[in-house]
């Protein structure tokens, strides 16, 4: 079972500089769903308020902008240290491995890199053996 650790991701995630100025103004809800697991990203201001998780069918404390889900395999190869092709980005996931994505498209699209650059970071993690 992928089971992500972060308690110590927000304060490392704030210390990124590329994803603080992808995520700069950026006050809404990220969820990932990773199979059964529910991860939520808070980002108020731009910066990452905390990682909270849970199971996928909760009911969170604080509703979601965007949500991304896919079954648990793929978060596997998604967060892989050398994707397979069409794992190394979101978009091709999306497009080729039966990722979802729903919520507020508006935001979803301008905070893109955003997204982009925490899977990069949540990719790191995986491959440090942290969680």
């Amino acid at each position: 079972m992928l089971n992500l650790a972060l308690a110590a991701f927000p304060e490392r995630a704030n210390g990124d500089g590329e994803l603080r100025i992808a995520a700069r103004l950026w006050t809404g809800v990220l969820r990932f769903d990773v199979g059964e697991r529910m991860y939520s990203f808070p980002f108020e201001g731009g910066r990452l308020a905390e990682v909270m998780a849970g199971a996928a069918g909760e009911n969170p404390v604080r509703p979601y902008t965007v949500r991304v889900s896919a079954p648990e395999e793929g978060w596997r190869e998604l967060l892989a240290p050398v994707p397979r092709p069409f794992y190394q980005d979101l978009y091709g996931a999306i497009s080729r491995h039966g990722f979802a994505v729903d919520g507020d498209f508006e935001t979803f699209f301008a905070y893109y890199p955003a997204v982009r650059r925490l899977i990069e970071l949540l990719r790191i993690e995986v491959a440090a053996g942290e969680p």
